[in-house]
């Protein structure tokens, strides 16, 4: 069963699992997408979600990923194991916050499945008002839930103290010669330092930079550099 039919910014989806998740592949046609997804509280589906939500980000279809796993019973297994790679640029967090199952795209597009076994429906969301309700809903849901691993603090000592002026100048909004002239330091330094952010927090954009930062709490007064 393909797309049903089109009524007020819905499209009627096969809710199967590989039939829902070949909808999602083809929502991330290019590369490069920002992905939300909360993952369905049935353990083999969960792994199946995950392995292809996985897959995408390998081959750069899916520049950033953000999962959230309901809390699950005992034999669902540890939400960590679904993510086995611990060098995974996917951050996965545990809520009891109940949440539908959705994944949205690039905050334009998103799959709701919902029901169940049997009686189990499905939906493209092109409706802007309604992704950006869903899109608020998981941000929401985001910031209250635990990280799988605890609080990421790695990064946070391996960026040099020179990394850290910069990264604190960059969420200011000036422009990279403005930024160096301010640091005293030359155009060609800051980008490097930029460059080094990016890869150390694990993002592709300043702006992601500056939302991992803020989780991380490295831009709270009193958060000077790394550890001595």
């Amino acid at each position: 069963m393909t797309a049903a039919a089109v009524n007020a910014g819905f499209t009627g989806i096969d809710p199967d699992g590989p039939a829902f998740l070949a909808s999602l592949g083809g929502l991330v046609a290019g590369s490069g997408a920002a992905v939300d997804a909360v993952l369905p509280g049935r353990p083999a589906e969960a792994r199946q979600m995950c392995g292809a939500l996985l897959r995408l980000l390998r081959t750069d279809r899916i520049a950033e990923l953000r999962l959230l796993r309901t809390t699950a019973p005992p034999a669902g297994g540890a939400a960590r194991d679904l993510v086995p790679d611990p060098d995974c640029a996917a951050r996965i967090r545990v809520t009891d916050t109940p949440i539908p199952e959705v994944i949205i795209v690039n905050g334009r597009a998103a799959l709701v499945r919902c029901g169940v076994a049997g009686a189990r429906r499905a939906s493209l969301v092109h409706a802007p008002d309604v992704v950006r309700t869903l899109q608020a809903l998981f941000s929401g849901v985001w910031r209250t839930a635990v990280p799988v691993e605890g609080p990421r603090q790695g990064p946070a000592f391996e960026l040099s103290e020179g990394a850290y002026r910069v990264l604190r100048q960059m969420c200011t909004g000036d422009t990279d010669t403005a930024a160096a002239r301010e640091l005293s330091i030359s155009v060609r330094t800051y980008r490097r330092h930029a460059a080094e952010i990016l890869r150390v927090l694990g993002v592709t954009s300043r702006f992601q930079a500056g939302v991992r930062a803020m989780e991380l709490g490295l831009l709270k007064s009193g958060t000077g550099g790394p550890a001595h």
